[in-house]
């Protein structure tokens, strides 16, 4: 591994107050994509990780159900499990606040009907009635959804129905379409807050990375973990079980689980629904809202746990349908811990080249846009990331108009792969660089890392290469050594005649055939004259062989030249047999006949 040594005068993650690493205009801590490089900071940070940990201990049963809602629906909206409101929702609908028992928890949505009376910098007090005086006095709590990272392929995505502009019927999908992740309906919105949106059917696990938990969240009383169900409950069950873990993946007290089936609905949406294909699968649908908190003591922790919790692992059933969920950030770090997978003291987050690769992030990312020196050009919204990657719809709330490419489908983004392909052949290489001492990072010795992560004084980041001309960077295509699958075997021509040797092969893309006049001692290069036709082919045909050829030997390179990593092979020496051309035979004895001119 090389050494790395930086000019950015720090080893660590020592930011500076207010820092705006891409010069956007936006602070880092409010910048969901630090670097402009078009990939957001949750990606980079991997915010949420794919490592599966054993068995999830055993779970107890929550029952602290929402009975009451407040939106910013038609400037304001609310529904109770006592008194559900006649209205359902039907377009962008942010949560302001919610009840869970004698309780109202603001949410930190910001909005005139929501008060910061003594100008602390929490909301206190909300406007129920519209008269623009807070009446009801709310916890001065900010809740955030957590972000999955893993692509959501599956299920059926559902949308409030006026969005698209249309009641009568369903024009959409617009929050993501053509085969895109669904994973923005799961945080859409201010905070990611907008009921509007839901993924139902999906089924799935996911282990969120946070920055740990606040010991003094345990048993105070305040609910810390906001858990939503947003369409029809299905046969079976129906639930959500959260668990949280150490960093070394170990499960802490007891798991806890929310039983839809035990909770009430506390409002209902109307979604029109759209299956993985686009197609629409239901319009005007009416949709149940069911809300559910947990709070920390519920999980059983020790007090040497409760310092340890930095992993949250939430299990939804194939019935259930997430609106998304969302935490307590008095109760937890929702900020993932800064990554730094090169080692060059640069986060990944402000990091242009995560993997030393000598390949910009953003050309790996796979959005294609462009780019000036590994930063995407254009404005970018209150969000940090670049309107360029995103579509109207998501602007400002964090999200990309793309798929991150994982070239091998392993679970790490290429951006993060020193080898995107798996073919063996680390992506330095492939994308033409140079890496003598072979260890997949751009150049070789001791390595000067400039502030924005980048290798210099050791070439790269130039446009990768792609020599087979497919339209698709080397690195990112499985590439391998030529291989003979068949062997040319020795001929027998008669003089005069034509004959030919073959190869068959895979993984090849040129030959070249060689000729010894010698034996097998030395071999040259043929090029196609009036003897050799496909000298440079499968196949060799040897046209018009004479007898002073009889003892030739040939054999044929072959070469992968869109694998940068690929070796010439070799194949076997054949031996060239030429052998009178016209005989006649009698008996014991063959004559040669010569031919006459006429």
């Amino acid at each position: 591994m090389k050494k790395i040594e930086g000019n950015h005068g720090k080893s660590s993650f020592d930011f500076q107050p207010l820092l705006d690493s891409d010069n956007d205009g936006l602070t880092d801590d409010i910048d969901d994509d630090d670097d402009n490089d078009g990939i957001p900071d949750i990606f980079e940070s991997r915010c949420e990780t794919s490592t599966p940990y054993g068995s999830p201990s055993a779970t107890l049963l929550s029952s602290n159900h929402v009975t009451s809602l407040y939106s910013d629906y038609n400037s304001f909206w609310s529904s109770s499990t006592g008194a559900i409101n006649t209205q359902a929702i039907d377009d962008f609908s942010t949560l302001l606040a919610f009840k869970v028992g004698t309780k109202t928890y603001a949410t930190g949505v910001t909005d005139g009907a929501m008060f910061d009376s003594d100008a602390n910098g929490y909301l206190d007090l909300m406007d129920t009635n519209g008269d623009g005086i807070g009446d009801l006095t709310v916890e001065e709590t900010l809740w955030t959804a957590l972000k999955p990272v893993t692509k959501i392929k599956s299920g059926i995505r559902l949308e409030a129905r006026s969005i698209d502009g249309n009641t009568s019927s369903a024009v959409g999908p617009l929050l993501t379409s053509g085969g895109l992740p669904f994973n923005p309906y799961l945080y859409a919105g201010q905070r990611g807050l907008d009921m509007a949106y839901a993924i139902a059917n999906i089924g799935n696990s996911w282990y969120f990375r946070l920055g740990g938990s606040n010991l003094a969240a345990y048993g105070d009383g305040i609910m810390d973990i906001l858990l939503t169900q947003g369409a029809q409950l299905g046969g079976g069950s129906n639930y959500n079980r959260v668990h949280l873990l150490d960093e070394d993946g170990n499960y802490l007290g007891n798991g806890v689980e929310v039983n839809w089936n035990n909770v009430p609905v506390v409002g209902y949406s109307m979604v029109d629904q759209y299956n993985a294909d686009d197609s629409v699968s239901g319009r005007n649908q009416r949709k149940a809202i069911r809300f559910a908190a947990v709070e920390l003591s519920e999980f059983g922790l020790t007090p040497a746990e409760m310092d340890k919790a930095v992993i949250f692992r939430l299990e939804i059933s194939a019935n259930a349908d997430p609106i998304f969920f969302a935490v307590n950030e008095e109760s937890f770090v929702t900020s993932c811990p800064a990554l730094d997978t090169d080692g060059d003291g640069i986060p990944n987050s402000i990091d242009l080249d995560s993997d030393n690769d000598g390949i910009f992030d953003a050309v790996e990312a796979g959005h294609g846009q462009n780019l000036v020196d590994g930063r995407v050009t254009g404005p970018v919204s209150n969000d940090g990331v670049p309107d360029n990657v995103q579509v109207a719809s998501q602007k400002n709330n964090g999200t990309i108009d793309y798929e991150l490419k994982d070239s091998d489908n392993d679970n790490i983004l290429d951006f993060l792969s020193l080898d995107s392909d798996s073919d063996g052949c680390n992506d330095v290489l492939e994308a033409g660089f140079t890496d003598v001492d072979d260890d997949g990072f751009l150049g070789s010795g001791i390595l000067s890392i400039d502030s924005s992560g980048l290798v210099t004084g050791q070439g790269g980041y130039t446009d990768p290469d792609d020599l087979d001309a497919n339209g698709t960077p080397d690195f990112r295509e499985t590439g391998s050594a030529p291989n003979i699958t068949v062997q040319p075997h020795d001929t027998v021509i008669f003089d005069g005649s034509t004959g030919t040797f073959a190869v068959t092969s895979g993984n090849t893309s040129s030959y070249q055939w060689q000729i010894s006049t010698n034996g097998g001692v030395d071999f040259s290069d043929l090029v196609d004259s009036a003897e050799y036709i496909g000298t440079d082919t499968a196949s060799l045909q040897v046209k018009g062989a004479s007898l002073s050829m009889n003892g030739y030997m040939y054999r044929v390179i072959l070469y992968n030249d869109g694998f940068a990593c690929s070796t010439p092979i070799v194949s076997e020496n054949l031996l060239l047999a030429v052998k009178v051309g016209t005989v006649i035979t009698n008996k014991r004895i063959t004559y040669r006949v010569k031919k006459s001119n006429p």
